[in-house]
């Protein structure tokens, strides 16, 4: 029996646990504090959503549970309903004071860890410590979800799957008219949009909600990180969209190659070697593999169908507060797949000026095979298909 969803925000609970975690981990590594500054790592441990730009923002937790949050005048009141204990605010960026030096001069203790990567930045703030260490491991603490990220990711990926219900259900009315890729991207994410503002209660409010989406078609196929343009699809053409969700911060991902008429002998060969490919990868999702090892599962499966010389790319990437995250199913990743890790699935082909094709299902790693939570690719193939004049 399927375990029901909750449509609720990661509660106090959660965040409890998270920095708890990062208690732990001071703990291990024999440390007086921590110091976080990747904004994706923020909302972890705090809830705190805010506008990502040139402001830095950081969070601040002590071995004795102290807590303080570091913002910009202009998140000042968006703090206040924050769990935390002090809340230090500069006025601007990049201002008198460098905003990560007002963090250092703010925090008493004398050895640390911080998320920091970015090497001038630790340059500049390590003088004020005797330690400084970011080489922690604090960034792995993502890749396994708790549950009640995973039950939020799984409505994340129902709304994506929403977005390419309408466009199959609505897409031969909506192509006839002429509408180009613009304007079916914009009518099928606003119509899951309406409806996700409509399902979720109002303790969403401050947390992101949104879907977007891209749709390419024919030749543009073959570059689907381009942008969607004015080109009205045509007949015999392949069409694809690629829908990102998030709800409460968390974010999934479906998406689906449509064929625009009866499909050829050619599109139904990459149509099925794709589909293959993205089961093959839900099978073997299981804890123990490695991340590199499934990409290979992958290509092996594009080279029985002669497909190698299309391949653009890897079969995935990790998905949670961020979009794109680590670790990734590519060559050169070599983490260990644990149980609740969450992942695109992305087999695609790319035929440069002929056509391009894409599926994506979010999935789950589990202890004997991972689960697909993007359903729309479990349905019969003819739902790939629209017929337009």
């Amino acid at each position: 029996m399927e375990k029901k969803l909750t449509t609720k925000p990661l509660s106090k609970k959660f965040y409890d646990q998270t920095r708890q975690n990062l208690l732990n981990l001071i703990d291990k590594k024999n440390l007086d504090g921590f110091l976080i500054t990747n904004p994706a790592n923020i909302y972890y441990f705090t809830g705190f959503f805010y506008v990502t730009n040139e402001r830095p923002s950081g969070f601040y937790l002590s071995k004795t549970n102290k807590s303080k949050l570091f913002i910009p005048l202009l998140e000042k009141e968006n703090a206040e309903n924050v769990n935390i204990d002090n809340v230090c605010i500069y006025e601007e960026f990049p201002g008198k004071i460098n905003p990560y030096s007002f963090m250092a001069e703010n925090i008493e203790e004398r050895n640390i860890g911080t998320d920091i990567k970015n090497i001038d930045i630790l340059n500049l703030v390590e003088t004020q410590f005797d330690t400084l260490l970011h080489n922690t491991g604090v960034e792995k603490f993502r890749f396994q979800k708790l549950d009640e990220e995973i039950n939020l990711i799984t409505i994340a990926a129902q709304y994506a799957d929403l977005t390419l219900e309408y466009l199959r259900d609505n897409g031969q009315d909506l192509i006839n008219t002429k509408l180009n890729e613009r304007e079916l991207v914009k009518i099928c994410t606003e119509y899951s949009k309406n409806q996700m503002l409509k399902d979720l209660p109002n303790d969403f409010d401050e947390t992101p909600c949104n879907v977007v989406a891209t749709i390419h078609s024919g030749p543009r196929g073959a570059l689907p990180h381009g942008k969607s343009l004015s080109r009205i699809p045509k007949s015999n053409e392949t069409l694809i969209c690629g829908v990102g969700a998030c709800v409460g911060g968390m974010y999934a991902e479906s998406g689906v190659t449509f064929i625009l008429g009866e499909p050829n002998k050619d599109q139904e060969n990459i149509m099925i070697a794709m589909q293959k490919a993205n089961d093959e990868v839900v099978r073997n999702l299981k804890e123990g593999q490695m991340c590199e090892e499934i990409n290979k599962i992958a290509f092996k499966i594009y080279h029985e169908y002669g497909l190698s010389e299309f391949i653009r790319h890897r079969i995935g990437h990790g998905m949670g507060f961020e979009g794109h995250e680590a670790p990734w199913l590519s060559p050169g990743d070599k983490t260990i797949l644990k149980n609740k890790m969450v992942f695109s699935n992305e087999p695609g082909i790319y035929r440069p000026n002929i056509d391009g094709y894409r599926t994506i299902s979010s999935m789950i790693v589990d202890r004997n095979e991972g689960i697909q939570i993007s359903n729309f690719l479990s349905k019969n193939f003819e739902n790939r298909i629209i017929n337009i004049r």
